[in-house]
């Protein structure tokens, strides 16, 4: 099962004739997660508002009438095509009427991939354009995304103050991550830079750096039982560091991976505070990375990686403090 949504980037392109609006790049991406294992699309407007975790208007019947209109304009955009379930072509149909939609294959076929885990951590439509630009043209960019404010206007359609504002929204979601640009000898200041990966502290501005470290005042708190905040913030900077002073390469230890363990149970259970969210995003990214590592052979023949076995090794671990703990209770 693939684990992404594939976005074509003629779709995501400020300029494109195919280019979508936030609105009409939502519901595309619903439609894209809908395909059964035929890769047939059979969906309604009513399933498309039930499966979207994003309430596009203030109650269900202007939402549903969203739907229909942006399915029409995704059309009218030949980005895709749709027929009853008769095969006829439609312009007027029900929200509980099953349509056969099908998404346009383009001949440049270059496309940025959306993960399933980020396309559900999205709170306003927004998110995902910003996400998705970052994505792309930080792939092309030397793995960092130079934009300015009126870029991202053009980028999302919208006023300026309005599209900053859903770049920081993503921003606080740790979706995507921010440089900010210093100002430099003519007095100015360098446009920002952005990445869905966090810059390490050599990598940071002076800017950046000091809205880090000196101006940040907020105290963090964390509801974990067997970690501090202290705790938690090694076990950040160990998930998103990977080299040190002298250039040797940097591994979690077996705590991170407890850590990571007891915040996803903690998130399915309670939700997670600031500090735990960027903990868990860090350490979920760097296991990521780490399952590209080729295979080891041990030494009964067998493959496995060596990320896999302190996972294992984590979860052995918490399942005998945890029995531990019950004995005393």
């Amino acid at each position: 099962m693939m684990e992404f949504i594939m976005i074509n980037n003629q779709l995501i392109s400020d300029g494109n004739e195919f280019q979508l609006t936030p609105q009409e790049l939502f519901i595309y991406a619903l439609l894209s997660i809908s395909r059964d294992f035929r890769e047939d699309i059979y969906i309604s407007v009513s399933l498309l508002h039930a499966k979207g975790q994003i309430e596009l208007a203030s109650n269900k019947k202007r939402a549903v009438k969203v739907i229909k209109d942006t399915l029409i304009s995704l059309r009218d955009k030949k980005v895709i095509r749709f027929t009853s379930i008769d095969g006829e072509l439609v312009d007027e149909f029900n929200a509980n009427d099953i349509l056969i939609v099908e998404l346009v294959e383009f001949e440049d076929i270059s496309h940025t991939q959306l993960k399933f885990d980020v396309f559900n951590e999205l709170t306003d439509i927004r998110q995902l354009y910003v996400y998705l630009a970052t994505y792309r043209w930080s792939k092309s960019e030397n793995g960092i995304f130079t934009c300015s404010k009126s870029r991202w206007a053009i980028i999302l359609n919208c006023s300026e103050s309005t599209a900053i504002q859903a770049v920081n929204k993503t921003i606080a979601a740790g979706l995507i991550h921010k440089n900010i640009g210093d100002y430099n000898d003519t007095g100015k200041q360098n446009t920002n830079q952005y990445r869905t990966t966090p810059f390490e502290n050599d990598e940071i501005t002076h800017h950046s750096f000091k809205k880090k470290y000196v101006e940040k005042l907020v105290e963090e708190e964390t509801d974990l039982e067997h970690s501090t905040v202290e705790q938690l913030k090694e076990t950040e900077h160990r998930f998103n560091k990977f080299k040190d002073e002298n250039g040797e390469d940097v591994f979690p230890i077996e705590q991170d991976y407890v850590a990571v363990l007891d915040l996803r149970k903690q998130k399915r259970e309670v939700g997670l505070t600031d500090i735990e969210k960027r903990v868990l995003r860090a350490g979920e990214n760097r296991i990521k990375k780490l399952k590209k590592q080729d295979y080891l052979i041990d030494e009964y023949g067998n493959e496995f990686k060596i990320v896999d076995r302190h996972i294992e090794n984590a979860r052995l671990y918490i399942q005998n403090r945890d029995e531990m703990n019950s004995e005393y209770h």
